[in-house]
């Protein structure tokens, strides 16, 4: 008992003249689950009960701070510290060394005023990105592409200076930097080459231009617009309303399809086959008859229709039309099907199945019964 009571009392870490013992641990970590179990019990019933609404999220909101400062004191109380002592108790805990770079200690207090330039910086490149699409760029009659690709790059820099700043703040070096940098390049090395294939793959979409918002692609199967183009991935939505989340690597080291890419128009086609004896170039007056009233097709260029084949069933033709937006392409070569099955039933034109004839030359003489 007494190897028992003097484990439990060990020191782990001191909080300026505030010790935490594992004894102090074997409390305050139940009392701090138990709020987070308290509080997921209590969003969960106000789910289950359909509870909604913003007086129910503000209530919500009051229940957590109420528990966060029941556990606070909670743990004050397990550390003996009394509440006149509070500031000085948070002052310790904010200020406790966490580890050494560059010679400058960095503590919880750091790491916050890291963490709140950051997100400083971040709300600064956003309102930059937003005037600068909204105000600069629209003067400048710049494509759509470069707009996206330079709003991207000022958010970034803006980001990465305000990290600078908030480094030299607390004293670190940027040359002390380089060790961390050579730690990390050992870790690519080893461990991190599809991330780095990534965001280099990334970057290079952004200034290459291979693709942009909008545009619709087809990478493998797979055939969707382009939403989002994000650093390391790229967000793209299916036909089907699937949003499938692409890293960018395939973009640069896969064959894709972009048929937004240059001009948006596209060419599409539709393969039909009609019975021998039917009068070839009255099927293309019909093909082209049932093109020109499918909707989206275009007039200019004109469709036109390509004699393919003498099949062996059939007379093998290709239909071969334009539109405008390659969003439209499914749609418009389903309606193509429709109007070509209706044109050929008003036109008493057959499309026929594969079909084999069977010559018998001979039928096999067999003997006749034996009596018995």
């Amino acid at each position: 008992m007494d190897s028992l009571r003097d484990f439990i009392a060990i020191q782990i870490v001191s909080f300026g003249s505030y010790d935490v013992s594992i004894r102090d641990l074997f409390i305050i970590v139940p009392v701090i689950f138990a709020a987070f179990l308290i509080f997921r019990i209590y969003r969960r019933f106000n789910k289950k009960r359909g509870f909604e609404g913003r007086f129910v999220k503000n209530l919500m909101r009051i229940f957590r701070w109420i528990l966060v400062v029941i556990v606070f004191l909670t743990i004050m109380r397990v550390l003996g510290v009394r509440l006149s002592n509070a500031f000085d108790f948070i002052k310790a805990v904010i200020n406790f060394k966490l580890f050494t770079m560059s010679g400058t200690d960095v503590s919880l207090l750091t790491l916050i005023i890291l963490g709140v330039v950051v997100w400083i910086a971040t709300k600064l490149a956003r309102l930059a990105r937003n005037y600068f699409n909204k105000t600069v760029f629209p003067r400048f009659n710049l494509d759509e592409g470069v707009r996206f690709s330079l709003s991207k790059l000022i958010g970034y820099s803006i980001i990465l200076i305000g990290i600078f700043i908030a480094l030299q703040g607390m004293g670190i070096k940027l040359s002390a930097l380089t060790v961390f940098a050579g730690v990390l390049g050992v870790g690519i090395g080893f461990g991190m080459q599809s991330i780095t294939a990534n965001f280099v793959s990334g970057f290079a979409i952004l200034f290459e231009r291979p693709i942009k918002e909008g545009d619709m692609v087809r990478l493998k199967d797979t055939v969707g617009e382009i939403k989002k183009i994000n650093l390391r991935a790229t967000v793209v939505r299916t036909i089907y309303n699937e949003h499938l989340i692409v890293p960018n690597s395939e973009f640069m080291n896969s064959v894709v399809e972009n048929m937004s890419y240059g001009d948006l128009k596209l060419r599409i086609s539709v393969r039909v086959g009609v019975a021998y004896g039917t009068d070839p170039f009255f099927v293309r007056d019909v093909l082209i008859a049932a093109a020109l009233e499918t909707e989206h097709v275009m007039k200019n260029p004109e469709p036109n229709v390509l004699f393919k084949e003498f099949g062996d069933s059939s007379l093998n033709f290709e239909l071969f039309a334009w539109i405008d937006r390659p969003e439209k392409r499914f749609k418009t070569e389903s309606d193509l099907h429709f109007n070509i099955t209706s044109q050929f039933k008003k036109n008493n034109i057959t499309i026929p199945f594969p079909q084999h004839d069977v010559y018998i030359k001979q039928m096999p003489v067999s003997d006749p019964p034996k009596e018995v």
